[in-house]
C-alpha cells in the first residue's frame, strides 16, 4: 500500500508540474492571438470613415492614410468574432478535459489510498464539487470570460460607430450584424452545454 501511495504522489506531482507548463504555453499562444486580433480590428475601427459609402468594398487612400467603410467593419467585426468563438470552443473542450482527467485520477487515488485519500489530499483535486462559474480550471474560466468580453466589446464598437447600424436596404450588412450577435450567444451556449456535461457526467457520476 505504500508503494503504491508514493506511485501515486509521485504521478500526482508530474502531473501538476505538466498541467502548469501546460497553461504557461497555453497563455503566451491565446494572448498572440487576442493581441493580433485586438491590434487588427482596432487598425480597421480607427481608419473607418462613415462618410465613405457604406457598402463600399475596395479600401480607400487619402493622404498616404488607408481608411475602411463601414461594411468593412462589419466584416471584419464578424471574422474577429468568429475567430474568438473557436478559441473559446477550444477552450472549453480542454478544460473539460482537464476536469474528466482530474475525477479519473481521483478515482483511481481513492482506490488505492483507500482511507488515507482524505488524509493526504484534504479535499484538494476534487472535481466534483464546482458550480456554473467554476467548472472550468481558473486559467480556463479567465480565459473564457474574458474572450466573450472581447466579443462584446466588439459589438458595442459596432454599435457605437456613427451610421454602421442603419441597415435600411442593407440587407446583407443587417445578416452580417445578426451573426455577430449569434456568435456571442453560441460562446455562452458552448459554455451552458460543457456545464451539463460536466454536471451529468462528473458529479452525478460521483452521487
Amino acid at each position: 500500500m505504500a508503494e503504491n501511495g508514493n506511485c501515486i504522489l509521485d504521478t500526482l506531482h508530474t502531473q501538476f508540474a505538466e498541467n502548469q507548463n501546460h497553461h504557461q504555453s497555453l497563455f503566451v499562444q491565446f494572448l498572440v492571438a487576442l493581441l493580433a486580433l485586438f491590434a487588427g480590428f482596432g487598425f480597421v475601427y480607427t481608419h473607418t470613415k462613415p462618410d465613405i459609402a457604406y457598402n463600399q468594398t475596395y479600401v480607400e487612400i487619402s493622404e498616404n492614410l488607408i481608411y475602411f467603410s463601414n461594411i468593412i467593419l462589419l466584416s471584419t467585426a464578424v471574422i474577429v468574432s468568429s475567430v474568438l468563438a473557436l478559441l473559446n470552443l477550444i477552450l472549453l473542450n480542454q478544460g473539460y478535459g482537464f476536469r474528466r482527467d482530474q475525477y479519473l485520477n481521483m478515482i483511481i487515488r481513492k482506490d488505492k489510498l483507500q482511507k488515507k485519500y482524505d488524509d493526504i489530499f484534504k479535499g484538494l483535486y476534487n472535481p466534483n464539487d464546482k458550480g456554473f462559474f467554476d467548472f472550468l480550471p481558473n486559467f480556463y474560466t479567465i480565459f473564457f470570460w474574458f474572450i466573450t468580453s472581447f466579443q462584446l466589446f466588439v459589438l458595442i464598437s459596432v454599435c457605437s460607430k456613427e451610421g454602421l447600424t442603419c441597415f435600411e436596404n442593407k440587407n446583407g450588412s443587417l445578416l452580417l450584424f445578426i451573426i455577430l450577435i449569434l456568435l456571442i450567444i453560441l460562446s455562452l451556449g458552448f459554455y451552458i452545454k460543457n456545464f451539463y456535461k460536466y454536471n451529468s457526467n462528473l458529479k452525478k457520476t460521483e452521487k
